[in-house]
This record gives structure tokens, sequence and C-alpha cells, in this order.
């Protein structure tokens, strides 16, 4: 499992598709290790290499999405490094999205496995330990020579009940449920898991692409009982995220779900569309645990969700959000702006709405085109992404497909980035704790609108993210007291005159906001950078955010990582391809009551 993190023990979410495979492979009877590197100190290679020598490994396989390019082959590097005749596989988005341009960019992969990989997985090794045939394995790709070698695909697993529950154990859950929640939710939940109650999604927005497969199946509802019986009563899990694509919307389903979970007494999450959401789930919904509901919303113009092809429409997201915030239960939901037919006229109008309807507090954030999605193929037949290849090596930045103009799109990428998750902010905050390695605060305030006194522990600094009132539901942004402000602007002065110049990467609205509230960050040897080219456009309160290529031509030796949760993606990026960088800093750090250096 790849290092999501950027400190050891910090705050991820488990990605569940590498513990399907690992326990559909140990079920059929392989000898298999695992690995998760979220809880392993040290160097990737150090670790990698301990294992692989200590238990004599003779296949490596890994997986992940297309912007964690970099975290998947810095593990089937660090494995060819160790042993040069050693196999290596890689799985997930990354490979099923663009199999030929991710094996490519990858390198140092041997076999790619598309879609689902439970079955493929497990055909694959028995080929290997016999010298098969592995043209005749369905769903993966593989090195044929100087070439690449695509086979036949392999159909969707059509009862997913049947697959082995994932393999927690062997990827440190007790660790991940003790540790700090995940840096998205806002809800800063400990004893939280992961669950699937069903596979892909039956809509096919422009901006999706379904990496486990085409067809939306149900998973058999006494199969995630009785795993769900498993998890709680070995590890006392109080919290599920529901990590369907789309929580199920057949109503018998529905309803005999929250009947059953209803006697756990524990709390649960779901993502649903507007349309598909009937006023009598709600009740029914709220009583059995359920606290926040996610939707898609996307835009509040009509043709640019055609455009999108979400098969919804503003009429529809106003009367559902209505009726869910009517009900007590937490809406969480987003707008994205920049789809091929967005105007600066369609943008303007989805803020309006979003400025008139701020009970919601909706998140406004930019679409991006990822490998798979239509998008990105008209993306790339346009031309606007040049080198597939490259796109990926790069993180898959933001780039404008609009039909905005660059002056247009930096309005609109200005107010995004500028507008907070929450829209409202807290006064008069007591900071009761900071813990600078782990960059995490405990803080309390009054919230103002029910006058509950809360107290919020443990919360993620710079993340992308929010807190809510315990009381009332109301999300604020998370604030940073005054003294944290202050050990900023000294570790920043403390590491300019060490270096000289220092870089600051990732444009996000928590670090923005840093840049227009700090002066010493306005100093001509502070760079902003971010891979974006959207967010290029922007100007930064006077200063220019610069491509990674400025470490390079300026000789910057120092790089603050301005994304926690992005942490060990950049990290790896800088390190593959920024020699010049001798010390990598992530931001938390510089809430440090003692100098960084």
């Amino acid at each position: 499992m790849p290092r999501l993190t950027q400190n050891v023990g910090d705050g991820y979410i488990f990605p569940l598709g590498v513990a399907y495979i690992s326990s559909s492979m140990k079920k059929a009877g392989f000898n298999v290790f695992t690995l998760n590197l979220n809880h392993q100190g040290g160097d990737v290679f150090d670790v990698i290499k301990n294992i692989i020598e200590n238990n004599n490994i003779d296949v490596v396989a890994t997986g992940g999405i297309s912007p964690q390019y970099h975290l998947v082959k810095s593990i089937i590097e660090s494995a060819r490094r160790v042993n040069s005749n050693i196999v290596t596989i890689v799985g997930g988005g990354i490979i099923t999205t663009e199999p030929e341009i991710a094996m490519e960019a990858l390198k140092f992969a041997d076999f790619g496995v598309i879609g689902e990989g439970e079955i493929t997985m497990c055909e694959l090794a028995i080929a290997l330990e016999n010298s098969g045939n592995f043209s005749e394995i369905e769903g993966i790709i593989f090195k044929d020579g100087a070439n690449l070698k695509r086979t036949n695909p392999r159909k969707d697993i059509e009862n997913i009940g049947l697959i082995p529950w994932p393999d927690y154990e062997g990827f440190d859950i007790e660790k991940y449920i003790d540790g700090p929640s995940a840096e998205f939710t806002g809800l800063n939940k400990k004893r939280a898991i992961s669950m699937m109650g069903s596979r892909s999604c039956p809509f096919n927005c422009t901006f999706c692409c379904h990496t486990t497969g085409k067809k939306y199946r149900q998973r058999p509802l006494d199969d995630f009982f009785a795993e769900l019986d498993h998890l709680v009563s070995k590890y006392k899990i109080e919290y599920v995220f529901m990590a369907d694509e789309l929580f199920v919307p057949n109503f018998v389903w529905v309803k005999e779900f929250c009947d059953r979970i209803k006697e756990y007494n524990i709390s649960w999450y779901a993502s649903y569309r507007v349309d598909t959401l009937k006023p009598e789930f709600l009740l029914m919904m709220k009583d059995s645990g359920l606290n926040v509901l996610n939707f898609g919303l996307e835009s509040a113009d009509n043709g640019i969700l055609k455009s999108m092809r979400k098969g919804i429409t503003i009429e529809q997201i106003e009367k559902t959000l209505k009726a869910v915030y009517g009900s007590g239960i937490v809406v969480y939901g987003s707008f994205i702006f920049g789809d091929i037919e967005e105007t600066i006229e369609t943008a303007r109008a989805t803020l309006k709405w979003w400025r008139e309807h701020s009970e919601y507090h909706i998140h406004l954030s930019l679409i991006k085109p990822f490998p798979g999605s239509y998008i990105y193929k008209y993306a790339c037949q346009k031309g606007i992404i040049k080198d597939p290849i490259q796109y990926l090596k790069d993180g898959c930045p933001q780039v404008n497909i609009s039909k905005m103009n660059n002056a247009e799109f930096a309005e609109v990428v200005r107010y995004t980035s500028e507008s907070s998750n929450s829209s409202r902010s807290l006064d008069s905050v007591e900071l009761l704790e900071i813990n600078p390695q782990m960059g995490r605060e405990t803080i309390s305030a009054v919230c103002p609108k029910c006058l509950q006194k809360n107290t919020w522990e443990n919360i993620k600094l710079f993340a992308i993210n929010y807190i809510y009132c315990s009381n009332c539901g109301q999300k604020y942004d998370i604030p940073y007291p005054i003294q944290l402000q202050d050990n900023i602007n000294k570790n920043i002065s403390v590491l300019l005159e060490k270096y000289g110049k220092v870089a600051f990467w990732g444009m996000t609205f928590p670090v923005m906001n840093l840049f227009k509230q700090s002066k010493i960050l306005h100093n001509k040897n502070v760079f902003a950078v971010d891979i974006s080219e959207s967010k290029r456009q922007m100007d930064l309160y006077g200063k220019k955010i610069y491509t990674p290529a400025i470490l390079g031509k300026e000789d910057i030796r120092v790089v603050v990582i301005a994304v926690p949760s992005s942490g060990g993606q950049i990290s790896c990026q800088i390190k593959e391809n920024h020699p010049e960088v001798t010390e990598i800093i992530d931001i938390c750090r510089l809430v440090d009551f003692n100098s960084v250096v």
C-alpha cells in the first residue's frame, strides 16, 4: 500500500482496492506478504529492501490512482533496485484508465492489471508460477519484448458478495482506526472505517471514469453485515464511510440496510445523487445513524449540467438540498468549475447561486481531466494535453478546457481558491494544544449560530477541510490562532536566512490565505509553486505562481509542501525531478514554537 501520508501515523483514506486483492490471493492459497507504507518510518527504498530480502520476495504488486503516479513508481523502482529480476505488477485506476500510457510512464512495471483485479491477480500468479501463457489471461497488459501487449478485457465480477472481505489485518487496520481521521471529512472521527455496498456507477458523467467495472452491482446485505459484525466485534468500529461511488438508490435495499445498521448504534456517511434520493428516505436514514449525505452538485447552470451528462437539474438540486437540510442531516456538496461548455456567464451564475444559498456550505473547486474520463480525451484531442505521458508524470494538473479565455478563467480560479469551504469563520478561538510533528491542533470556541461551546481535537492544519458544530452542524473554516501565525513567520525568516530562497508548493485556500496575511511571504526570495496551469494564471496578491521548473532555474534548495494531504506524492515528485532540492519541509512544521532549523 503506497505511502499516502507525509508523516507516519497521520490520517489517510484507507485504499480498499489493494486490500481486496490481498485477501483474494490469500484465500486462493498464495504466499502473500503485506506492507502498508503509511505506518512505516524511514526511506521507502530501505523499507521495501528489508521486506524483500527478509522474505525472499519474488513479485512486488501495488496500485493506486493516476495522481499517485510518483508513489506507485517509487515502490516498483525500489523493488527493481533491490533485485533486477523481481517481477513488478501494478493495478488500480492508474492502469485501468490508460493502460499503455501508464505502463510507458511507470517504466519499471512488468504487468498491469486492468479493471477489477481479484480474479486476474490469481490467474496471473498461477501463470508466473508455471511459466504459463500470459496472453490467455483476460484483463492484463504486459511487456512482450520491446512492445506492450494488452489481452482481452475481463468481464465485471457479477456477484461481488463472493469476493473475500478486504485484508484489513494485513494492512495495519488497528493502527489506522486508532490514528487520526482522514482530512477530507470534517468529522474528525476515530474508529472509523470504509466499506463498500456496491461497485461502479450507472451514470457516465464526463469527468468520471469507473475503474471497478462498467456495470453497477449491489452487494448482498447478508455479506455486508457479516463483515460489519466482524469489524465491530474485533475493532469496535464506531463510524462507517460508505465508499461507494453512488450509495444504492434501490428503496428496498436501502430500507433493509437502514433497519439493520440501526441495531449497531453507529454513525455512517454516504454519497448520493439529488435525483435518486427520495424524501421518504431521509427520516429513515437519519434514524438509522446517517449523519452526512454527500452530493456531487457540480453546477447551478442547467446547460453545464447537461454538458457534464449529470442527468440532473438545478431545480432538483434545490429541492433535495432543502429537504436534507430540513431533516437535520449534514449536507456535503461541491461545485466544479471549468466544464467544456463553461463560460464566464455560467460560472458567475453558479457563484451567484452559491452566495444566495450559503446555508449549504458548498465547496468550490475546479474540474480536472483525469485519465480515462471524457474530458481527458477531449483535452488530448484538442491538444490542451499535449503529452499524455508527461501529463501523468506531472501529477495530472488542472488545465483550462472551458470556453473562457485566460483572464476570465483566472477570475474564476481566484474566486474558487479564495472562497473557503464553509464560507464562515470562528471568532475568539482558544488554542488548547499543538502537535507540530503531526501538524494538528486542539482548539475550542463558541458556535456563533447556536452558542454551543465546542472543542475540536487533533484538527489537521492546512487541510482542505472544515470543522463543524457538534450541536447544530454549522461548518467553519479551520482557524489558525495568532500565535501559530507568528511562529510561521518566524520560521520562514529562519529558512530564508539559512537557504536564501524558499518555495511553497501547492496553492490551496489555507495557503493562499497565509500569503494574503503574511508580509514575509511577499519577500522576493519566497516562490509560490503549483502544478495547475489555471492557478498560474492568477495573481497571488502581487506574487507570481510558478511551475516546478522554477526550483532548478533559481537553484532553490528548500521546498515547503503546502498541501499535507498530498505530501507523499509531492515529496516523491520533488525527489525524482529536482535534485537541487536538499530539504523538504511539511508546512505544518512551521507552526512549531521552536525553530524548524
